[in-house]
């Protein structure tokens, strides 16, 4: 218990790290107002392209989905049902547009894998997280496919620029890639990995900038970001793993299942809509990912004890 805090409190702190730095910058204007823009368009254009890429590539592979299929076929249900879920509580809860597309991507896609991944290798070793990494293939594939979709406007041959799109593109050629057996060159390869390195701490630096608008009083006191943090990371790991519980699900796919449900929000919360324009509805979601972070510290240890003494 006492190690998964340690591990858990360094990776939130790393992240927490950058969020900071970007609040201070923009609060004491060491960077320009467009910077959010900037930086955003950077991850989705470079950086998240370039990590889907090297991601794919060494998952999604003949010889891993025919030694975990079972496994992988788990995680296509679960994509299901997690967008199921989403999407009408999302519908519910939004008070409009933008809001109901951000809730909808809050409450389907946590950040399972700048978070997640490091702390399941760390608590549960490599065996793990490759299983952890197989049953999640689907979701990253809808993550930045339907995720990203959800903030575009409806537009006349708006989908044939989306499939276009370097977010989009990445997961084909990823998936081509890891599928063909291609061996990419190594410089290719590390120059990836390096771009791809980089969508953390600049997603991080994204959201603290956004938050940057905001005083510390008005930061900490909305109410309703506590309550909608809440439902995610609260509401619907219960329900979730208790709908699994009393369908008969138990193992390694409920574990996997209900771990992932109750990971904090990824921060392409905030850089999927800043980069498209919409800056009022980043600094509302931006809010959301810090508080999902701080509930992190105390939430995840008891979490992950609970799963492993009932599934593992």
């Amino acid at each position: 218990m006492l190690d998964t805090f340690f591990l858990t409190l360094s990776n939130v702190g790393q992240m927490l790290f950058f969020m900071v730095l970007g609040y201070a910058l923009r609060r004491t204007r060491n960077l320009p107002e467009n910077a959010g823009n900037v930086l955003s368009r950077l991850c989705v254009l470079v950086f998240l392209p370039a990590y889907t890429i090297v991601n794919l590539s060494k998952n999604f592979t003949i010889a891993m989905l025919t030694e975990k299929l079972q496994l992988f076929g788990a995680g296509v249900l679960f994509m299901a049902a997690i967008i199921a879920v989403g999407y009408p509580l999302a519908r519910a809860l939004g008070r409009n547009s933008i809001e109901k597309k951000s809730l909808t991507y809050a409450f389907t896609f946590p950040n399972y894998s700048y978070f997640g991944y490091p702390v399941v290798e760390g608590v549960f070793g490599n065996a793990m997280l490759g299983n952890f990494m197989v049953f999640l293939i689907p979701t990253a594939l809808a993550c930045n496919t339907y995720g990203y979709i959800l903030f575009q406007e409806n537009k006349k041959g708006q989908f044939w620029k989306l499939l276009l799109s370097p977010i989009v593109l990445s997961q084909f050629v990823g998936v081509l890639v890891g599928l063909s057996g291609i061996v990419l060159p190594g410089i290719v390869t590390n120059t990836l990995t390096v771009a791809g390195n980089c969508m953390s701490p600049c997603s991080m630096l994204v959201g603290g900038f956004m938050l940057g608008k905001f005083s510390p009083k008005e930061l900490l006191t909305e109410a309703r970001a506590y309550l909608l943090t809440a439902i995610r990371m609260l509401a619907i790991p219960l329900v979730f793993g208790g709908l699994l519980y009393l369908i008969g699900v138990r193992g390694e796919v409920m574990f996997l299942a209900t771990l992932t449900v109750s990971l904090p929000l990824g921060m392409n919360l905030v850089v999927f809509p800043e980069s498209l324009g919409y800056e009022e509805a980043s600094q509302k979601n931006a809010r959301l990912c810090f508080v999902s972070y701080c509930l992190a510290l105390i939430l995840l240890p008891v979490t992950f004890s609970l799963l492993t003494k009932l599934c593992l």
